[in-house]
């Protein structure tokens, strides 16, 4: 069957769909009209055949009796004393005269003493003699004689050689006389094997061939027909014709075998038909006329149905065509309540499903770039804070170090003030820049990670797909909330996400798992990128420390990740090998902020400590 399906690969629905049902309609329609036109042709043959299988009857009937006959008359002549009588006396001509008395349907008698040799009738050999009488009829072959069927029987003669042994008080003309058998030969009586002795009465239309072994001894045909009666006889390969022609005459045979010893007799009966083989020409042409009739049908039903299968399914494949370009307004297939109808409407809403989706990330990527967006002003704003804050605080020192050893009369110490107050001024510019480029945090609330991860992994799901980064998620079910920041959390996991992006530049596989213990939940970021070195590995959470070749980052997302979950009481680590790729950990406690930050005591401004130099987590995006 794969061979036969294997070719058919490359072929549009609609022609597999045809040769299909027309292969179907072939392997139906042949095999039945060929079952039909057989079953026809024996039904009209069936009248022949039992006509044969009664001659048959008759002709095995009449040879059994033959048998019965010839037996019979073989024991009555071998007991006849007008046989045994003139054997004894050696007198032949006696003994042929007796034995051709009372013969009956040409039969013919022969007589053989105890060394087999031929006393009177045809000569036969001693094994022919021997065969018979141990059998009930021999064909034997006679020198100089036709073909007979013979029986045998023993001849033997009973005579007197004293009396029993004396006794005393018997007298001597008393006593038992003692008598003996003695084998005088064998007589046999045969009939000429004849076809027309064996042809049933009254049986014009059957002819019969007699046969002993593969030789044509006898048949009921005319002389001149003989020779193509031998012709059909002759043993064949192959399968035998049904029918014979001889002459002018059709016949159908039968062949019957009749019992007898040595060679093998058989009789072929011949029956003569005359309309019968017209009949079933006419038939078998018929049928040959509803068979083209019914693949011409079934071609029109094939292409009917290759029709009616693939228009539907055509237009459902332009359909997937001009979606794969996104083109959401294909026509579908009319709905027609079968399975293709079902498909249609599967197809449809899928498309819509798509459609929807597809909308839901077009605004998630607006506000993705818009986040970019702001967290590239963040990243500008944390670079121009560093280096503008320090500069405006070391003036600052300097101004307030001039105006403690100024002369406090000096008429130009209100320029002094004056650039003091513009310092002051300058620095709460930036620090208003900075909180106008940091986002606005939510509230603390219970987060789902698995549901955070799904939501990261949908935004980034394309340029994942771009980078032939194959994802691996490994949700545990049933995971417990925590009580968190939601934007920052998203923050954190993005970093860590496009950080492996980076380090797999012609693809990977990312995993992101989730799991909990009894006092903590985990998220877990594994890459099969470079990895890290180990030199690396102690500054990676520093800020302005990066690992990325040339300006493709500022050093500040892990930095400002770190951070984040510090600020949710958790923890971030790393475990890498080079060539092997990094495995990031999120650990957040599984109870929630609001009671941790409960028991803290309030800090410093992130914005404000080391100068500025350090900001929020929330305010600087990834880099």
């Amino acid at each position: 069957m794969p061979q036969l399906i294997r070719p058919m690969r490359g072929l549009s629905l609609r022609i597999k769909v045809f040769f299909l049902f027309f292969g179907a309609a072939l392997l139906i329609v042949v095999p039945a009209l060929v079952l039909i036109a057989q079953a026809v042709e024996q039904g009209v043959y069936t009248n022949a055949n039992s006509a044969l299988s009664d001659a048959a009857d008759k002709v095995t009937g009449s040879w059994e009796d033959g048998e019965r006959s010839l037996v019979y008359a073989a024991q009555f002549k071998a007991a006849s004393s007008t046989v045994t009588l003139p054997w004894t006396e050696g007198r032949t001509r006696a003994l042929a005269r007796a034995l051709r008395a009372n013969n009956l349907n040409n039969e013919v008698a022969l007589a053989a003493d105890t060394a087999f040799t031929p006393l009177v009738g045809p000569a036969v050999d001693r094994a022919t003699l021997e065969q018979a009488l141990g059998a009930g009829t021999v064909v034997a072959f006679p020198r100089g004689s036709a073909p007979l069927r013979l029986a045998a029987s023993r001849v033997r003669r009973d005579t007197t050689v004293g009396r029993g042994a004396p006794d005393a008080d018997a007298p001597a003309d008393t006593l038992p006389p003692v008598r003996t058998d003695t084998l005088l030969g064998v007589v046999a009586v045969g009939t000429p094997l004849s076809a027309q002795a064996l042809a049933p009465p009254r049986s014009r239309d059957t002819r019969l061939a007699l046969l002993v072994g593969d030789s044509l001894v006898s048949t009921t045909f005319a002389d001149s027909l003989v020779p193509t009666v031998r012709r059909w006889l002759r043993p064949r390969t192959g399968e035998q014709p049904k029918t014979w022609q001889i002459g002018e005459d059709t016949y159908l045979p039968a062949t019957v075998t009749l019992r007898s010893s040595g060679a093998p007799v058989r009789v072929v009966l011949m029956r003569r038909i005359g309309d019968e083989p017209g009949m079933v020409k006419a038939v078998k042409q018929s049928m040959i006329g509803i068979g083209v009739g019914a693949l011409v049908m079934a071609l029109v039903l094939a292409a009917l149905v290759s029709r009616i299968v693939a228009r539907p399914t055509q237009a459902l494949a332009e359909a997937s065509t001009r979606l794969a370009r996104g083109d959401y307004a294909a026509p579908l297939p009319r709905d027609s309540g079968d399975e293709i109808g079902q498909l249609a409407r599967a197809f449809g809403e899928m498309r819509a499903a798509i459609g929807a989706r597809e909308q839901r990330l077009r605004s998630a990527q607006a506000e993705m770039i818009h986040r970019e967006k702001l967290a590239a002003m963040g990243r500008l704003v944390a670079q121009l804070s560093h280096e503008i804050n320090n500069p405006i605080y070391n003036i600052q020192n300097c101004l307030e170090a001039l105006e403690r050893r100024g002369n406090p009369a000096d008429p130009n110490r209100e320029f002094l003030t004056l650039a003091q107050e513009e310092l002051s001024r300058m620095a709460t510019l930036t620090r208003q820049l900075l909180d106008q480029s940091r986002p606005l945090s939510d509230a603390a609330q219970p987060v789902s990670l698995n549901a955070l991860v799904q939501r990261v992994l949908a935004l980034g799901h394309d340029d994942l797909v771009s980078q032939g980064i194959r994802i691996d998620q490994r949700l545990a079910p049933g995971l417990p909330q925590v009580v968190a920041h939601p934007e920052g959390l998203h923050q954190v996991l993005a970093n860590l996400v496009n950080n492996a992006c980076d380090a797999m530049p012609g693809g990977g596989v990312l995993t992101l798992s989730t799991r909990a213990d009894d006092d903590a939940v985990e998220v877990v970021v594994e890459d099969t990128g470079g990895g890290i070195a180990e030199t690396d590995l102690p500054h990676i959470f520093e800020a302005f420390y990066t690992t990325k070749p040339g300006v493709a980052g500022i050093g500040l997302g892990l930095f400002v990740s770190e951070g984040i979950i510090r600020g949710h009481r958790g923890r971030l680590s790393v475990e890498s090998r080079v060539g092997e790729g990094s495995r990031f950990t999120i650990r957040l406690p599984r109870e929630t902020l609001d009671e941790a930050m409960r028991h803290e005591e309030p800090g410093p401004d992130p914005g404000a400590e080391d100068g500025g130099e350090r900001v929020r987590g929330e305010a600087v995006a990834v880099g």
